[in-house]
């Protein structure tokens, strides 16, 4: 496992590749750069055979492959961490055993599902239930609760979007429960909704690379189409659906930030503070140190990472 890589170890084992950068160094000769993860974590690599390179450079995306080569001190890193020096890339096998590149999150998926369930039955609307009902069934279930609800930035794990999306209604509910004039009903709707699209923009497969139809549409549009689809069949009142929709395609907060329309309800805001809180928290529990300083990517800040 990657955590478990220490200095002058040789290694052969399975891990993603993420090329960052492939070129030509001063001296004539090629390289390629970037990240090996696994299920432990993530650690940076380096190459300089022809035929690696050559392999890497003809990557449309994150990639899986049996990787050979020796782990040693970054020499391009201030912070003495380590990276692979990659001198071997093969192809899987069948026979491989890949069952550690396929993260799974730290939380009980069962209780999650219930308490999904539990959301959707507390839903008074009648219109508004059934969407729900809906919606949470057959395939689209069982994708929703498999799926990440990112491909890295937060909840990029195995039942990610199910645990983000349950966790987003949490605090949603909290919020509405001390604000007066909040429908709690759409709230509700809005915060177990509002990632769904996500199920078709990224794949659950290893590396959980974009699908096409998401690098087209992105998950907002696809949420709201999928809803809109759903809604199509039910008699569910104008209004309601415009409410509902509303917040499904503002969650992201206003234009800047991807959402089509800015927040304009106390229901959209609650929505899109919930999951924005809830994403940032995750960032905290993708670590084990303590007491340790790490830069985060997605809040473009460093941030102290310990458990206590």
């Amino acid at each position: 496992m990657i955590n478990d890589m220490k200095a002058g170890q040789k290694i052969c084992q399975a891990a993603l590749v993420r090329v960052q950068k492939v070129g030509t160094s001063s001296n004539g000769g090629v390289f390629a750069r970037g990240f090996l993860e696994d299920n432990s974590g993530r650690i940076a690599f380096i190459a300089f055979e022809v035929p690696v390179v050559e392999k890497m450079r003809q990557l449309e995306g994150p990639t899986a492959f049996m990787i050979g080569g020796n782990v040693d001190i970054n020499k391009f890193a201030n912070d003495m961490s380590l990276q692979v020096i990659i001198q071997r890339l093969a192809d899987l096998l069948p026979e491989d055993d890949i069952s550690n590149l396929l993260p799974e999150g730290d939380f009980d998926k069962e209780v999650y599902k219930t308490k999904l369930a539990n959301y959707i039955k507390a839903v008074r609307t009648p219109g508004l239930r059934m969407l729900l009902e809906t919606i949470f069934s057959g395939n689209t279930y069982d994708a929703f609760v498999r799926n990440p609800a990112g491909m890295r930035m937060h909840h990029a794990y195995l039942g990610g979007l199910l645990q983000h999306s349950v966790d987003v209604a949490d605090l949603a509910v909290a919020m509405a429960d001390r604000i007066d004039g909040v429908d709690k009903d759409l709230v509700i709707a809005g915060a177990l909704l509002h990632d769904l699209g996500k199920i078709k923009e990224i794949s659950s497969q290893i590396g959980f690379p974009y699908t096409n139809e998401g690098r087209f549409l992105g998950h907002i549009a696809m949420t709201s189409l999928m809803v809109q689809e759903a809604a199509a069949k039910l008699r569910i009142p104008s209004s309601r659906l415009e409410q509902l929709q509303h917040i499904l395609l503002s969650h992201h907060g206003d234009n800047e930030k991807g959402s089509p329309v800015a927040c304009a309800t106390r229901e959209a805001f609650i929505v899109h503070y919930a999951d924005e809180i809830n994403a940032v928290m995750n960032q905290f529990e993708k670590h084990e140190g303590k007491g340790s300083w790490e830069f985060n990517r997605m809040l473009s800040r460093n941030i102290l990472v310990d458990k206590l």
